[in-house]
């Protein structure tokens, strides 16, 4: 028997969150048995256990999408991971699962984690780090060419304007000024005061080749005007990358989607901009590829993150947990 997180209902920012003994979860020929040791708290984390549409819940359901921990076990198909490997991971929105002690996850979805990283620190940012790393892939920028970033102190940002850096691009950033101190000493080209400063009349239309859109709406708007060669953005969701997540939407649903975001598209081909939605699945080649830069990146930093321990929840729940709190489960 172990210990988990579960959600016995839905319910407000993780406030039906509770602490359950469950029985611990059988090994397949293609996973690996995990001991786990932290978890980032995330903002799908949040909308995921109040609930979604056309996704079915385990019983009982486990919260958490990614994480890291040390392999107890592998199953007898696995190549290329042992037991005692340190290692992270993302999961598909059907497979949510990490708040527990021991967890079975996919070999295809979990990745080594950079020599440079505690497990503490490696499930403070599977999910940002492999959602920055696949959206500047998808870019196909050439060293020297010029990108903004928007929110780059935020959990996504934060790994992008660093995995930009390593890649040769030259990095422009929006971000709070209270945020300056963390992002500076990364070697940006210019950090814009959002709360301040209107990045659409300091950047010129064409100045930048890429734009990685990270907080949408009239940001993403703005951000078409500049006329980037690229823009690519996590709140413009490409519906038909959804089934990367574990979820089959209908396609009338889809239909409405692309009709609530349809100025977006219309706005990009009048400005001669590839908008590119993205949405991040479990890839544990893609996950490996961004541990492997991160180990290349010698000045590489983390985010301040607050923690929050397996007894603290068992003790008085998750109401008040905010998104970027890591779980710690050893």
């Amino acid at each position: 028997m172990i210990k988990a997180i579960i959600r016995p209902k839905g319910g407000k920012n993780l406030s039906t969150m509770e602490v359950s003994t469950i029985p611990s979860p059988t090994l397949g020929a293609q996973q690996v048995r995990l001991k786990m040791a932290s978890s980032r708290i995330n903002p799908v984390d949040i909308d995921l256990m109040k609930g979604m549409p056309f996704l079915k819940y385990k019983k009982p359901q486990i919260g958490g999408i990614d994480g890291a921990g040390s392999i107890l076990e592998v199953g007898s198909l696995v190549k290329g991971f042992q037991a005692g490997d340190e290692v992270f991971f993302y999961r598909a929105f059907t497979d949510i699962g990490s708040w527990a002690e021991e967890v079975v996850l996919n070999a295809s979805d979990i990745a080594h984690i950079p020599n440079k990283l505690s497990l503490q620190d490696a499930g403070a940012i599977a999910l940002p780090l492999l959602t920055a790393y696949e959206s500047l892939a998808q870019l196909g920028a050439r060293q020297g060419e010029k990108i903004l970033i928007h929110a780059g102190a935020g959990g996504v940002g934060f790994m992008a304007v660093q995995l930009a850096k390593q890649m040769g691009l030259e990095v422009i950033t929006t971000a709070s000024k209270n945020d300056f101190p963390l992002l500076e000493g990364l070697g940006l080209a210019r950090l814009i005061d959002y709360r301040t400063e209107d990045f659409a009349t300091i950047i010129a239309p064409g100045e930048v080749d890429y734009i990685f859109d990270l907080v949408g709406g009239e940001t993403l708007s703005q951000s078409i005007t500049l006329m980037p060669r690229k823009l690519i953005s996590v709140n413009y969701p490409d519906v038909d990358k959804l089934g990367k997540t574990g979820i089959k939407m209908p396609g009338l649903l889809k239909g409405i989607m692309r009709f609530a975001t349809s100025k977006y598209p219309r706005s990009a081909r009048k400005a001669g901009v590839s908008l590119i939605g993205q949405v991040t699945g479990p890839n544990g080649k893609l996950l490996q590829e961004a541990s492997d830069v991160v180990e290349k990146i010698s000045s590489f930093k983390l985010k301040p993150y607050p923690i929050l321990t397996f007894d603290e929840v068992e003790r008085s729940g998750m109401a008040n947990t905010r998104p970027g709190t890591v779980l710690l489960m050893g």
